[in-house]
């Protein structure tokens, strides 16, 4: 049965969707959509409804990821720019794009996503590899590997994108800085596709996911194969990073914040946990992109918005869930 709280998200998102779709900012008309003339209607079709579905989709994927992150790795700090998963995911899509130029091959939105796919799983392979090489698989070495990454393949992507004279790599500096602006139908069409099937894989694990709160050993006790859960779990979570970078690019907070403060909210238990989880973080992803068409005549990037709006929301999460325990 669908919780009250779960309704009134969705009321709230379905309300953000209509004024980021009919108000477009200083610069622009407000639409009336009981009255669209023809360039209206070019204009909510295609210039103003593909970036909401897009906010939509990387909203609700960035916040499973984040969430499937922390559970998983026992660390309320984990999330997949930190574990250096949306880096691999940027990466790779260069590095694909960078490829495909050479050989004179038209990048597509399959190849953009499988390149995407591959980098997540990758870096999700290597963080397991070089924390278990230190001698710990510690949630502290995972994330302190994963900043390692991070580091180094933002700077190996940087590097790629200033040497390059190729136009549609350097658009990707742009892409790397949170754009929805290239995404089309048939993107959007191909990795809701890719999207919607783990999300519901995700809510179908609700209950071994609250067994995991009671620790590993007591989870087998109820029959949780752990290490297999872990496994797939950490698998789905790194898809999910790979299917937002490729739509928008890398946008950090999203999958740190809106877990926790979902879970501020409604508590941890995972069958009210996620349904609640996807709409928050669809309705930020909303509020993020109506916020950088409409602030400035210019789009602002999306990851300035997500970092100005998130960290000091953040801290206050953190003082909220803190200041009564003395910490």
């Amino acid at each position: 049965m669908v919780s009250r709280k779960v309704i009134i998200n969705i009321l709230f998102l379905a309300i953000a969707s209509l004024i980021s779709l009919t108000y477009g900012g200083m610069q622009s008309e407000s639409l009336n959509i009981f009255n669209l003339s023809h360039i209206d209607k070019i204009v909510a079709l295609e210039l103003r409804l593909p970036k909401i579905i897009t906010a939509i989709v990387v909203g609700l994927s960035l916040s499973i990821a984040g969430h499937l992150y922390q559970v998983m790795l026992s660390n309320s700090l984990a999330e997949p720019s930190l574990l250096g998963v949306s880096g691999f995911c940027s990466l790779f899509i260069v590095s694909g794009a960078a490829i495909y130029s050479y050989y004179a091959i038209r990048y597509d939105v399959f190849s953009i996503v499988g390149f995407g796919i591959v980098g997540a799983c990758i870096a999700i392979y290597i963080v397991f590899t070089l924390a278990k090489r230190i001698g710990s698989h510690s949630s502290a070495s995972l994330i302190l590997t994963g900043i390692c990454l991070t580091t180094i393949t933002s700077a190996i992507t940087s590097w790629l994108i200033y040497y390059t004279n190729n136009d549609q790599l350097r658009g990707f500096s742009l892409w790397m800085l949170g754009s929805f602006e290239h995404v089309t139908y048939q993107q959007l069409l191909i990795i809701s596709a890719l999207v919607i099937p783990l999300i519901a894989y995700v809510l179908s694990k609700t209950k071994q996911l609250n067994f995991l709160y009671l620790g590993e050993k007591n989870a087998q006790l109820y029959g949780v194969n752990v290490i297999d859960l872990r496994r797939k779990m950490l698998i789905t979570a790194s898809i999910l990073t790979a299917a937002a970078v490729t739509l928008g690019g890398i946008l950090t907070f999203v999958g740190l914040l809106i877990p926790h403060a979902t879970r501020f909210l409604v508590g941890h238990n995972n069958n009210t946990l996620l349904p609640n989880l996807i709409i928050n973080g669809a309705l930020c992803m909303v509020f993020v992109e109506w916020i950088s068409r409409t602030m400035t005549p210019l789009q602002l990037p999306l990851s300035l918005v997500t970092t100005s709006i998130g960290g000091p929301l953040f801290l206050f999460v953190l003082y909220r869930h803190f200041k009564d325990q003395g910490l």
